[in-house]
């Protein structure tokens, strides 16, 4: 059975990894007092360094000294490739393409697809299955593999193990980690930033990982992403992803199909996506106080009230968008749900308070 993904649980802030991060960032060149007065820590790094400094730092200003430190440490590279960096709103723009998708494996090709498309800047990604093994690749570009590369295709790979299981709201337990550098930081260090065993010195940077994920349907919403983007992919020290029922699940999963204009799936389908049977689905619905009829019909009930605020569409055409076989059916279904016609309902929106 699937493993669902477990509340958050606020760890204090690893004063250890910023100190690794700055001090690399100070190694090649780059302006580390400068990350920490911009987080509010005024006295820097050399102060930081000292084995009596224990100041504890604030998640927020954890994740303002990766992600600089990251973005330093991406610049330094890409300057020495000649090339532009990759920056944190291209990352935010990559998890925009993906969100609408239906499924895991089509948000790894569309991610695939986006990469492609900046020219070098981004670290070319494939998917690939092996029985019921899948393989995660990202291949990197970079020409020198040292500590400021591994910093960042570490951080590459595990933003993307992260994001992919956020977007399944569904931990996704890897079967093996390998990058292709030596560890050239503390081990503790590279802990913290890929929470699972690593091999190092492979071939390349790779995931690998039961391919029944890659069916598992994006249960996520775009509202979900806009909050998530304020802080991902730096805050690791919260972890982004939020228990989710399985009514939830389900029930984003039929919105979502809506949205797109896809046969609704059924119970059997949801169960195969979700990796268990029909039966347990049916169960773990009844236990949640849900039913696949209910999720059904209150998503049809809120696509047909957001879709009734645009006057440019007939009461005909918004049948067909929530799965009725006419604008007569329609009426009746909505006035069985909120108790008025749908032209009430309309004119009631438009009406001034």
């Amino acid at each position: 059975m699937p493993k669902p993904i477990s509340m958050p649980t606020p760890r204090r802030p690893s004063s250890k990894v910023a100190r690794e991060l700055l001090q690399k960032v100070r190694d090649v060149g780059g302006d580390a007092d400068a990350i920490l007065r911009h987080a509010g820590l005024p006295s820097g790094l050399d102060a930081m360094l000292r084995s009596a400094w224990a100041a504890p730092l604030s998640p927020d200003q954890f994740t303002l000294i990766y992600r600089e430190c990251v973005a330093a440490l991406e610049e330094h590279d890409s300057r020495r490739q000649g090339r532009p960096p990759m920056t944190k709103s291209e990352v935010d723009m990559l998890c925009y393409c993906v969100i609408n998708c239906a499924t895991l494996a089509e948000a790894i090709a569309r991610a695939a697809a986006f990469c492609a498309m900046l020219d070098g800047r981004a670290a070319e990604l494939s998917i690939v299955t092996m029985g019921a093994q899948a393989e995660f690749r990202m291949h990197t570009f970079r020409r020198k593999r040292d500590t400021a590369a591994f910093l960042t295709d570490l951080t590459g790979l595990s933003t993307y193990h992260r994001l992919f299981s956020w977007l399944i709201g569904e931990d996704i337990e890897p079967l093996s980690v390998e990058v292709c550098y030596p560890l050239l930081i503390e081990e503790e260090v590279a802990a913290r930033l890929m929470p699972h065993p690593i091999a190092y010195a492979r071939a390349d940077n790779l995931l690998h990982f039961p391919a029944r994920y890659l069916d598992q349907p994006i249960v996520r919403s775009y509202a979900e992403l806009v909050d998530l983007l304020k802080t991902f992919p730096f805050d690791l020290e919260t972890i982004p992803s939020k228990r989710m029922s399985m009514a939830k699940r389900v029930r984003a999963t039929l919105g979502g199909a809506l949205a797109r204009r896809t046969p609704l799936p059924t119970l059997d389908t949801l169960a195969r996506q979700f990796s268990i049977s029909g039966a347990t689905l049916k169960r773990r619905l009844a236990d949640e106080g849900a039913s696949m009829q209910q999720l059904k019909e209150r998503c049809r009930h809120d696509l047909a009230i957001d879709l009734l605020a645009d006057e440019s569409l007939s009461f005909g055409d918004i049948a067909q968008r929530v799965g009725f076989s006419d604008a007569t059916t329609f009426s009746r279904g909505f006035k069985a749900w909120t108790g008025i016609s749908p032209s009430a309902y309309r004119q009631a929106m438009a009406s001034p308070e």
